[in-house]
């Protein structure tokens, strides 16, 4: 069987739709693990009684007293993982939790999403007429706008991204079976148990908010793992629906920008990085003009504090993180100073 991963945050509504679609499935060899990363609105419980009314069989377990019922096909392992542990964390618990039932392949599926029937059927037959390719994301288009493409996976270059027919009709993708990429984003991904680490997980956990299949996509390219997008396969994404309900703005991109910093030192030579992150700067700095109205003093002080930590970090925890989002940039040299003041 295949194991279906969908994290949960605060979102019982667009889960409960995820799963309504999943079990319209017309492919029905998959069970699946649903985490809740610490929900605030009753989602574990609320979740449990759905699937009751709707005679769908779950079991609920906790963190920390996990026990490994029998499962059929189409069952849910209703996870509590107790706290939010960040997305790469808690899929990797989910992944490692299932890893006990040995399945054929994992699907990371994204809670916000809703999928066309045959989705899982041509992901499924088409890693056994190309088991060559480690990875595969099927075709993602919006949710509200279901013509047009989200994400078809991406090719990386030099540290820096680019999307391939991103916000393009979806009649435009020239590919009718498959294209070949270097990146394919965490909302989707379905691949097989030879990817994992030897401690069975799939992503880094050193970025506590977002980069973690950017960091997947550097290290399948440093083992030549191939990737590809089965355009067959389609889905639809609400877009950044758990991203939306946070207060902050300025926070998750200086997050986002030191995460990516870390990431790339981590996999570019000395010599290149320096030049890497001059170029990054300046993107920055044109982008925080535009979009924050910064002053070239505000941009300058923002880019210095930026270098500074990128400079020092090995990892960004949740701790610094929530730092960040509730007390802004400001107190970023107050976490470097003390860390430990602001761990658990």
């Amino acid at each position: 069987m295949i194991c279906i991963a969908i994290l949960n945050w605060n979102g019982y509504e667009d889960t409960v739709e995820c799963l309504d679609s999943l079990y319209g499935s017309t492919f029905d060899d998959f069970f699946i693990v649903l985490g809740d990363n610490g929900s605030e609105d009753g989602s574990t419980d609320r979740l449990q009684d759905c699937c009751a009314a709707k005679g769908r069989s779950c079991h609920r377990i906790r963190l920390g007293e996990e026990s490994y019922p029998s499962v059929s096909k189409r069952d849910i392992i209703l996870y509590d993982l107790k706290e939010n542990n960040g997305f790469s964390k808690a899929n990797n618990m989910m992944v490692r939790f299932a890893s006990h039932y040995r399945p054929d392949g994992y699907l990371l599926l994204n809670n916000d999403t809703t999928v066309e029937p045959d989705f899982l059927k041509v992901l499924a037959e088409f890693r056994q007429s190309h088991p060559e390719f480690g990875i595969t994301t099927p075709l993602i288009r919006y949710f509200k706008d279901r013509d047009i493409v989200w994400n078809a996976g991406g090719r990386i270059r030099w540290g820096f991204r680019k999307y391939l027919y991103r916000n393009m009709k979806a009649s435009q993708v020239k590919e009718k079976d498959y294209m070949e990429c270097s990146f394919v984003t965490g909302c989707c991904m379905f691949f097989s148990p030879g990817i994992l680490t030897q401690d069975s997980r799939i992503f880094t956990e050193k970025f506590f908010y977002g980069e973690e299949d950017f960091e997947l996509a550097l290290r399948m390219k440093r083992r030549k793992v191939r990737m590809a997008c089965v355009t067959g396969s389609v889905i639809y994404h609400k877009v950044s629906a758990s991203v939306s309900r946070h207060p902050s703005r300025i926070g998750p991109v200086y997050i986002h920008y030191l995460n990516r910093l870390i990431d790339v030192r981590d996999y570019m030579s000395p010599i290149s990085y320096p030049f890497y992150a001059a170029i990054l700067y300046a993107g920055l700095a044109m982008y925080l003009r535009k979009a924050f109205r910064m002053s070239p003093k505000e941009i300058f002080r923002f880019i210095k504090i930026l270098h500074r930590h990128a400079g020092a970090m090995e990892s960004v925890p949740k701790e610094y993180c929530l730092k960040i989002f509730r007390d802004g940039i400001g107190s970023a040299d107050l976490f470097l100073a003390h860390p430990l003041l602001f761990q658990r």
